[in-house]
Parts: C-alpha cells; structure tokens; sequence
C-alpha cells in the first residue's frame, strides 16, 4: 500500500466505523485524516459530526471543527461553501451562541443567492428573537408566510413575534388568521386571548381561553386563573 494513499483508506475506514455507529473510533480515524494532505472541508465535516454524536461532547468543540471546514473556502463564499455555513449556524443556535448563528445564516443566504425555503427563515427569525433582532426576524416570518401562507404554524408563530413586540393588533391579525386555516389550533386561541387582555378586552379573552382549554391546551390554565375569575 502506497503511502499516498493511506489517508484515503483512513477515510474509508472512518465512514464504516461511523456506518457501525463505532463513533469514537471514526473520529480518530477523521482526526488522523485532517492532519493529512487530503484534509478538507468536507472531512472536517465528517469530523465535526462524528464528535457531536459522542456522549459528552463538548459542542465547542464540533464549532472548532466545523471552523476549520469554514477556514477551507475563501470570500466571495459560494454555494460550494454554503452547507458549512448552514451546519456552523445550526450547531451554534442549538448551543445558545444566537448572534453567530445569525450571522452564519446570513452567509449561508448571500452564498447561495436568497435561494431559500420557508423553514429556513423561520430557523433565522427563531435565532433572532433570542437575540432581541425583533425586525429582522418579524421580516423573515413575514416572508415565511408569503411563502407557505396555508401554514397554520407560521401565522401561530408569527402572531407570537408581534406579540413579543407589542404590537397586538398585527398579533390578533395573524392568529385569527390560523385560526381560521385550523379552527383546531388551540395555541392560537390562548395567545389571541392574551391579546385581548393586553387591550383590555377581557370578556373576547375568556372565551378564546376557554375554546383553547376545550381544545387542550395545557398552558392557558395560569391565564384563565389570573384573568376570568
């Protein structure tokens, strides 16, 4: 066996050690492959999620990984480069890290021109509340929903961004709007009711209250207790 070709085969055994699920095993032998002539990014790739199914990762870690895939591609990114950026961002939303993930995200889209779904502007406006970038993420669950309008979930969760802001009338607008996709969607009555609170019309509140409780919702008890007896 040529030298040359020893890392090949290194990969190779890594992909079926992964295959077994043999993940700490794997990694030592992508571990050995990155420190190789052929490292790249996509074997940085296979890495990174190799460490995050090891018990007791710690997920700063598979982020230093997924950086050394990223160090891989030079700016103007492109397309070729875009999943890493994806993948970073999702690594870093799930580790709390929201301000980067958004800025991933956002190389992700510009990479691959704006070529995106529904789901991924409600990932990025979902990382965006958590770090209070309130009109960015009202701009992408705004275009969540031109995209998927018959999406009950997108009006449920954009109803939730206005109402996180204040402004309730745009709030009650999205969810009466659920509500009439799913008149089964009980989330969006508690939360439609909680607008009606806020604008002091506490009989409508009750009784959205009450449709959501009929129809299950476990949340909607503290309000019911704090605001219709």
């Amino acid at each position: 066996m040529q030298a040359d070709n020893q890392p090949i085969y290194t990969q190779l055994e890594g992909d079926i050690l992964f295959a077994m699920k043999k993940y700490p095993e794997a990694y030592a032998a992508y571990e050995k492959v990155n420190q190789s002539s052929i490292a790249s990014a996509a074997t940085f790739y296979s890495a990174a999620k190799t460490k995050q199914l090891i018990e007791g990762t710690d997920m700063n870690e598979v982020i230093a990984l997924m950086d050394s895939a990223v160090a891989r591609f030079t700016k103007p990114y492109t397309s070729e480069a875009a999943p890493y950026f994806y993948e970073r961002a999702e690594i870093k939303a799930q580790t709390g890290k929201y301000r980067e993930a958004v800025i991933d995200y956002d190389t992700f889209y510009d990479a691959i021109g704006g070529r995106v779904t529904a789901a991924f502007y409600l990932q990025r406006e979902q990382a965006e509340i958590q770090c209070k970038m309130y009109q960015q993420a009202i701009n992408d669950i705004n275009k969540a929903v031109e995209m998927t309008p018959e999406d009950v979930a997108m009006w449920v969760e954009k109803g939730s961004v206005h109402l996180r802001v204040g402004q309730h009338n745009e709030a009650i607008e999205a969810l009466e709007k659920a509500i009439s996709l799913d008149p089964k969607a009980a989330a969006a009555y508690r939360m439609l009711g909680y607008c009606q609170i806020q604008l002091k019309k506490n009989k409508e509140a009750c009784a959205n209250f009450a449709k959501a409780k009929e129809l299950g919702d476990e949340v909607v008890d503290g309000l019911i207790q704090k605001y219709c007896k």
